[in-house]
């Protein structure tokens, strides 16, 4: 049996306790937000958040909480997860993926593959940014776009960055990834076009990889493709 998903799970889950025996420093009002018992702890709240499917938020309840007749409403979640700051899922990630230093590569270099989707959301009035207008006059609806950097051979995510539908820019979002990387050694980048700008070379030179060797090719759309040797695209 393939134990290498439960010690994933357990090492996430020794994380999320860890941040619960302190939550000040991952929540709107420290003095106040999680510091009385309630259904929801901090760290149940945040299991509940990252492993939330597609059904209602109070099915999700039941099915988390056994079909307890104790389980918490709606409103007492939503309450509880207003609590918590967006940095506190960023140190999560950032924690749980450093945690795993035995990283494979592809003849000494490490693959990173980078592209960007979009993640329709609830309405949110109050942010024109996430509001994405339909050409054809039909209503249309809220999205944020994720820029994500995945590890091919290790399997693993390394960085992401979340930016309003209607002002994405991925190729700001690889030059800030490039920036805040902590990644050593010769690296391969693999991206789409819209990752595709000089910029990006630039950025890689300030962090000391100047020597990529950067390699374009002009397709029959005019849609170009590029890899980079180092940090690039």
């Amino acid at each position: 049996m393939n134990e290498y998903p439960n010690a994933l799970k357990e090492n996430l889950s020794s994380l999320i306790k860890r941040m619960a025996t302190c939550p000040k420093d991952f929540v709107k009002r420290p003095e106040k937000d999680f510091v009385r018992e309630r259904k929801l702890p901090f760290d149940t709240v945040v299991n509940l958040i990252i492993s939330m499917g597609g059904n209602s938020l109070y099915k999700e309840l039941l099915e988390a909480q056994g079909y307890s007749l104790n389980t918490a409403t709606t409103s007492a979640f939503v309450q509880q997860r207003d609590k918590i700051l967006p940095h506190a899922f960023e140190f999560l990630f950032r924690e749980f993926t450093g945690s795993f230093p035995d990283t494979k590569d592809y003849r000494g270099y490490r693959l990173l593959a980078a592209d960007g989707s979009s993640l329709p959301i609830a309405a949110n009035t109050a942010d024109d940014g996430t509001y994405v207008r339909n050409r054809s006059g039909e209503t249309g609806y809220y999205a944020l776009h994720l820029n994500a950097m995945f590890d091919l051979c290790s399997k693993l995510y390394v960085d992401a960055l979340i930016q309003p539908e209607m002002r994405m820019n991925e190729t700001r979002a690889m030059a800030d990834m490039i920036d805040r990387s902590t990644i050593d050694g010769q690296v391969i980048v693999i991206a789409d076009r819209n990752y595709e700008s000089y910029n990006i070379f630039a950025h890689a030179e300030r962090m000391e990889l100047s020597d990529s060797r950067q390699r374009f090719r002009q397709q029959r759309n005019s849609q170009r493709a590029a890899l980079a040797e180092g940090w690039g695209i």
